[in-house]
């Protein structure tokens, strides 16, 4: 328990064996529960977790290899039993790549500024300079533009699954649909966005070992890629319709519609300033949303 409320952390994995060991015997002492979500692993993962020292707090959940978005959702269906609407949930990878030490920090992070969800951000902790590849800097750096845009308010790190958010919040988006694979946190963002809550982000350190990433670069980018279109515009056209701010992403739509046809016309170099204008409209419109909430919950 942590600042009064219950807290356990979700930990898919996969392949995991050589890793989760460490990762579960790691997890600070205030975690009550650690749920352990196998997702169809061969190399004996599950018996690591079974067989852990902090068995008394450890739950195994068998997950049917849908991915890892598909395991943090069964993790969370799992973990949100029973549990009071202020208990927090976490998820931290079986991989090891997120700091234990982070934890409660980013839960003090959360109780003290109210938020909904807390995301961690390597970009604004250590190592992510001297330990991140290059190439995964810059991919990073791309996806988080375009969750960006997608979402309709900035994130700096899109892709850290290093996650804790409220129960009330899982019971609220229970309805939601799952993105399955590795673009579902790219997905929960755009939905928290959606739902209007309160996501703050909170810095975290950046690991590698000798894990392998299931990441195909290709594959990864069509899916998601589609994914971030089809999401963007069932948001932006949700808020149009359903939200207080209708006049603002009226506006927005209708810039985003006009830089369609100035590229028909073939004038290409104006299409651009038409999106840019309607990407600010409609951040605008999310940011005082967003505001507004946070002054009527205060």
């Amino acid at each position: 328990m942590w600042g009064g409320c219950t807290l356990q952390v979700v930990v898919p994995t996969k392949n995991e064996a050589l890793h989760l060991a460490s990762v579960i015997d790691g997890m600070p002492p205030e975690v009550d529960r650690i749920v352990v979500v196998d997702d169809g692993s061969t190399d004996g993962s599950a018996t690591v977790a079974r067989n852990a020292d902090d068995l008394h707090r450890v739950d195994v959940v068998e997950a049917r290899g849908h991915g890892v978005g598909a395991a943090v959702a069964t993790g969370y269906a799992h973990a949100v039993q029973a549990m009071p609407d202020n208990a927090l949930i976490a998820v931290m990878d079986g991989d090891g790549q997120m700091d234990p030490e982070d934890l409660l920090p980013m839960c003090d992070y959360l109780l003290a500024h109210d938020f909904d969800v807390v995301k961690g951000d390597r970009r604004g902790g250590r190592g992510h300079r001297t330990i991140m590849p290059m190439r995964r800097r810059l991919a990073n750096a791309g996806m988080s533009f375009l969750t960006g845009l997608a979402s309709g308010r900035p994130v700096s790190d899109a892709q850290c699954g290093f996650v804790v958010v409220r129960a009330s919040v899982l019971r609220r988006t229970a309805d939601d649909p799952v993105w399955p694979g590795y673009g579902y946190v790219n997905h929960r963002f755009i939905r928290w966005s959606r739902h209007g809550l309160r996501v703050g982000h909170h810095p975290v350190s950046t690991r590698y070992g000798t894990e392998q990433s299931g990441v195909r670069p290709l594959r990864f980018l069509v899916s998601v890629g589609r994914m971030l279109v089809a999401e963007h515009h069932a948001r932006a056209w949700s808020t149009m319709v359903n939200g207080p701010y209708r006049l603002t992403m009226l506006a927005a739509f209708l810039l985003y519609l006009g830089g369609w046809v100035l590229g028909a016309i073939g004038a290409w170099h104006w299409m651009p300033v038409a999106w840019l204008g309607a990407h600010l409209l409609d951040r605008t419109a999310h940011r005082v949303r967003r505001a507004t909430r946070s002054s009527q919950a205060a």
